[in-house]
Parts: C-alpha cells; structure tokens; sequence
C-alpha cells in the first residue's frame, strides 16, 4: 500500500532539511520526497512519515541517509566548459607567471560540492596537463560535500565508460586504469591523482568550517541554487574570505545572479577575481 504524506508532515520535513543543511525544498518536491524515502520505510519497516521523522530525529546515520536521498548530484566530467578554458589558459598560465617572480609554486583549489568526484578529478587533469612542469609544483585540492554517500564514491574514483564520455580520449590512459574481468567497462582514477585530493564532508552552514583558507581558487558550483537569497549572499561572503589575494572563485552559470555578494569584479561570466592587495 503506498505510504501517504499529508502536507502538515511535508511541511516539517522541509523545516528540517532546510535548518540543518539550508536546502529549500520546494512545495511541489512532496511526491519527489516521497518516492526517494519509499525504499527506506521498506527497510526500516516504518509505517508513515511522522514514525520516520521520528527515526532521523534521533539517529544522525539515518538523518544522512535522508540528505543523500533529496540532495541532486547530477554531476559530470569538465561541466561547463569555459570554466576549464578559462581555468587553464588564465589560472595556471598565471601562476605559472607569478611563481617567477615570487618562487611559490603551489597550487591549493576547492571543489565545494564535489559530489562524486568528477568536478576536482577535472580540475586536477586539468592543472596537470597545462603546467610545464607539473613534478615541481605542489598541487592540493579539497574536495568536499555534505554527503557521505557520494564522497565514498568519489574516493574511489571508480567511473563506468558512459561517465568517462566527456573527458577527452587521450587522456583517459594517462590517468584512469581500464577495467578487465568483471571490470570490463570501468575506468578507475590512478592513484597519483588520487593523491592530490583531500575529502572532506561538511556542511557550509556549520558556523566553523573545518578547513584553512587561502585557497588559489574555489569552485562552487550548482549548489547555492538550493538555498535561499540570504543564505547564497552569506555563503559566497564566507568563500571569499577563504581565498587568496588575486585568486578566483567559480560560480555556477545559473548562479551568476548571486555574484554581486563578492564584491569582486566579474572575469568572465560566473568567475570572480579577488583584488589583489595593495
């Protein structure tokens, strides 16, 4: 018998991902959330969504569950593609450039919803491939997400062929392992890109992140367009602070709207500059 959701319990639930993760669920999602948590009422053997709200209230593994299910992580190797354009022939030329003059030859990005990988792993081949040297650069790359779920996944660096589509041909042998046996047909990260990725899971409305900043630049991408005006400005405001002098931040193309919060100049639409400091 199919499980029913009055719109008193629908109400709740929206109150409560929105207050602890900041995602607005929108009004006409109710048969959306109802049909992600139907195989979870089957495996908790729970009967209706009050007894259900019940069990995510106090356990916070099922509560994770619930974010994994009404989060999206449509997600895809080099997504929005004038972003990695630019990203190569601007970014990494310029710290190219700016490592003579001042010896750093660092590079520090994060992937602020990295989902399951496919954002920071492009991000890396495409640092990788565009530096001249990229053995004498230190290259880090935070990857973070408030899923546990796709942040395993994304660990594992495991990618059937139909994801690998988008990444250019020559550079699948350069960096992904080929499936044999009944791995036919996936394609795993190398470990030495593995390597230059740090996972982490959190939540961006925690008052502390767990991080430092200064990073070189940010991708944020495709996420704020869940939260509300107020908390997008005050996200953005807070990445800003996590970046360095002259570093850039990456909104997603439906995001630029909320680009003003920056205060930055726009580089490009939905990239952000931070001034340089006198």
């Amino acid at each position: 018998m199919p499980i029913k959701m009055t719109d008193e319990e629908f109400t709740t639930f929206q109150k409560l991902i929105y207050d602890e993760t900041g995602i607005s669920l929108a009004n006409g999602k109710k048969d959306l959330l109802i049909s992600r948590l139907a195989r979870r009422f089957i495996d908790l053997n729970v009967g209706s969504f009050s007894e259900y709200y019940k069990v995510v209230r106090n356990d916070h593994k099922e509560f994770m569950e619930l974010v994994d299910r009404v989060s999206t992580h449509m997600t895809e190797f080099f997504r929005e593609q004038p972003h990695f354009d630019f990203f190569e022939s601007r970014f990494v030329k310029e710290m190219e450039k700016n490592s003579l003059k001042t010896g750093r030859r660092k590079i520090t990005v994060w992937s602020v919803a990295c989902s399951s990988g496919e954002e920071p792993y492009s991000i890396a081949m495409s640092i990788l491939e565009t530096l001249a040297v990229p053995v004498n650069w230190e290259i880090k790359i935070l990857a973070s997400d408030i899923s546990n779920g796709v942040l395993e996944q994304a660990k594992n660096g495991l990618y059937t062929g139909d994801r690998m589509k988008d990444i250019p041909k020559y550079l699948w042998n350069k960096y992904f392992l080929k499936g044999t046996g009944e791995n036919a047909g996936n394609y795993k990260v190398k470990d030495f890109m593995r390597d230059i990725m740090i996972f982490r899971r959190f939540n961006l409305l925690d008052s502390q992140w767990p991080i430092r900043g200064g990073f070189d630049a940010i991708f944020c991408r495709n996420v704020l367009i869940y939260f509300d005006k107020e908390m997008q400005a005050d996200v953005v405001r807070k990445l800003c602070g996590y970046l360095r002098d002259g570093g850039y931040l990456f909104l997603g193309h439906s995001e630029t709207f909320v680009g003003g919060a920056t205060g930055y100049p726009t580089v490009i639409p939905s990239v952000f500059k931070k001034p340089e400091s006198e």
